[in-house]
Parts: C-alpha cells; sequence; structure tokens
C-alpha cells in the first residue's frame, strides 16, 4: 500500500514552477499527481508521487535550488493543525516532540526522532517514500522556516546534515539556513543547544497549547502510528550500526519476538520485507545524490562487507550498485525511473 500525505507537502511548487516558465499542471499529469492537488492542500495523496513532481520540477527548471525555493513561499500555516499546535508550546523542545509524535498526520512517510546528547541534540529526520535532493532540502528548510516564526527571524540550528552531495553554489542554503550546511553526512536531521531547545518561547498560551494538542490528538481518530510504520522507523535507525534484528526491534517495542511477527502479519507485511524495502530505498536515495563510495553505502545499509552489499544489490536489482549509479544517478528520478 502506497504512503500517503497531505497534498500542502507540494505548497510553492505551483509558483517556483511558474516562476521557472513551467506549466506546474502538466508537470503534475506526468508526475501522475491529481491537478486539484497544486491548489488544495488537504488532498490525501500519494507521497512518492509527490516526490516525483519535485524531483521533476527541479529538473525541468535547471533550478539547483528548486526545494529551498518552494520552502520559501510556504507558512507555518502550510503544516495546519500542527503547524498551529507547534506555534503555541512553550519551548522549541516541546515543538519538536509535537512533531515526532504526530508528523506522520502531515505524511506517512515522515520519521522523526529527537535525540538528546549532553550539550546537544539531534532531530533525526526520514522520509523513506520521499527520495531526492530536492524533497530533503525541501523538508529541512521548510522546519527551519517553521521554528524561526517560533524562535525569531534571528534563529538558526546548531548544524543542518545531509545525506547526498553538495550542490555547486551554497547561496540558497547559507540564506535560508543561517548556517553553512554539512553534506554527505551519515544522517538526515538538524542539530540544536540544548540551553536553545528549552528556553522559555515568550508569548505562548498554555491553555491554548494544551487545546491544539487534544485537538491534534482528536485528528488521529484514536490510532497512532502503524506498527509497520514505527518498526520502519526503528529499521531505519539501526540499519548503519548494523544492528537491525527482530529480537532487537521488538525489545524497543516491548514485545517478544513472535508477538512483532504476528502483528505485522496482520497489516500484510513482515520484518524481513521491511529491511529489504529499508535499504532498497535507501540504497537509491544514496546512490542517486552523493558520490559516498560503494563501501559507505554498504556501512550505511548495515552490510558486514562490501561483497554481501554487492550480491545484495545485484538480486535486488538486477545489476550492478555501480552500473545503477551512472545510469539512475545522472538522470533518474527519485526512484530511479526517467523523468523526462
Amino acid at each position: 500500500m502506497p504512503q500517503m500525505g497531505r497534498s500542502a507537502g507540494l505548497s510553492g511548487f505551483l509558483e517556483v514552477a511558474r516562476d521557472a516558465g513551467l506549466d506546474p499542471f502538466a508537470l503534475a499529469a506526468v508526475a501522475h499527481v491529481p491537478r486539484a492537488a497544486l491548489t488544495d492542500p488537504d488532498m490525501n495523496i500519494s507521497v512518492e508521487a509527490m516526490a516525483r513532481l519535485v524531483e521533476l520540477g527541479a529538473r525541468r527548471s535547471g533550478f539547483e535550488d528548486f526545494g529551498l525555493r518552494m520552502a520559501e513561499k510556504r507558512q507555518l500555516s502550510n503544516l495546519g493543525a500542527i503547524g498551529l499546535a507547534i506555534s503555541a508550546q512553550p519551548s522549541l523542545r516541546k515543538a519538536l516532540e509535537m512533531i515526532a509524535s504526530y508528523g506522520w498526520l502531515q505524511n506517512e512517510s515522515l520519521s522523526a526522532q529527537l535525540e538528546d546528547g549532553e550539550d546537544t541534540s539531534m532531530l533525526l529526520l526520514s522520509m523513506p517514500a520521499w527520495r531526492g535532493r530536492h524533497g530533503t532540502e525541501l523538508l529541512l528548510a521548510t522546519g527551519v522556516r517553521a521554528f524561526r516564526s517560533i524562535k525569531g527571524p534571528a534563529w538558526r540550528p546548531r548544524e543542518v546534515r545531509f545525506m547526498h552531495a553538495p550542490p555547486a553554489s551554497f547561496e540558497a542554503h547559507r540564506r535560508i539556513f543561517g548556517v553553512m550546511p554539512l553534506f554527505e553526512q551519515d544522517t538526515l536531521g538538524l542539530v540544536f543547544d540544548n540551553t536553545d531547545l528549552d528556553a522559555p518561547i515568550a508569548a505562548t498560551d498554555p491553555a491554548m497549547a494544551d487545546h491544539l494538542v487534544r485537538y491534534v490528538e482528536h485528528l488521529t481518530g484514536g490510532r497512532g502510528r502503524s506498527l509497520t510504520g514505527r518498526v520502519r522507523e526503528l529499521i531505519l535507525a539501526q540499519l548503519p550500526a548494523s544492528a537491525c534484528s527482530a529480537e532487537r526491534t521488538a525489545e524497543r517495542l516491548s514485545m517478544d519476538r513472535r508477538t512483532l511477527h504476528r502483528r505485522l502479519a496482520a497489516e500484510g507485511t513482515s520484518f524481513t520485507t521491511l529491511v529489504q524495502e529499508a535499504r532498497a530505498e535507501m540504497a537509491q536515495s544514496l546512490l542517486a545524490n552523493s558520490e559516498r563510495p560503494l563501501q559507505s553505502v554498504a556501512d550505511l545499509l548495515g552490510f558486514a562487507s562490501l561483497s554481501a552489499f554487492a550480491h545484495w544489490f545485484r538480486r535486488t536489482f538486477a545489476c550492478t550498485a555501480s552500473a545503477w549509479r551512472s545510469e539512475r544517478g545522472a538522470n533518474g528520478g527519485p526512484s530511479g525511473l526517467a523523468l523526462g
């Protein structure tokens, strides 16, 4: 079943495409995105189709900063009820916790985890169904602009980390993020000073914050993120450490391995299937959007050796990783499909 998201994820696409002299509705047809999704932010559409459209727009426009330009067209209100709830939180940490808990309402593919350190913390982000450089830059730029609307126009994160290769020009990145991003990193996310996370935000209304949190909870309809989604998050977090196993994942979810397998089967999938899907998605993204060595890709996917990765890749994609990168990395879309 395809992962779905609010068409608000395309906010800004219409304007940026037109700035480039393109027909946004014609591009939407090519990417199999409903025409109405470009003007109605509340449609529920395929996340992968939205990703195709953003990457297609970037290719056709020639704008290396296409995703960043989209982010600059957005307001916090584009995030809907979650955006309102974020704006009312008493601290940036509470706002990040809202995203980690309820971001899936905006985009089923979105995984957000706040990892605490002694002096700094990192918001780890992943959207497996939204692959591509421009999509990930759009994601982080939208987040930074949202946090800046809460903390003030001078606010900036400690670090911005991308997994893809650096662009030819950094001008737009410096302007939007306020810091020079790090590229070809092992993780995608934002790093914050803990003192910044916990500093009270002036003029917040605790009663309104509670009301908005209850409203967002109401929107969930009593359902949490599916077990499949939670397992996928844990798999993505565990792969780089070569610590991905059904036993470890079940332990993190406070259940035994048999229960995990039974519940995943009830949702129409299995742990092995989710690992294979996660590896395939990560492999395509890493190969298409960075020049990191194949050994580094193998390590990030949790393979014990480069040869094990090579055998897996050939079985999965019917070609070598080098051949896939040569063909798709230069002219393929976010899913390795030619977009014209």
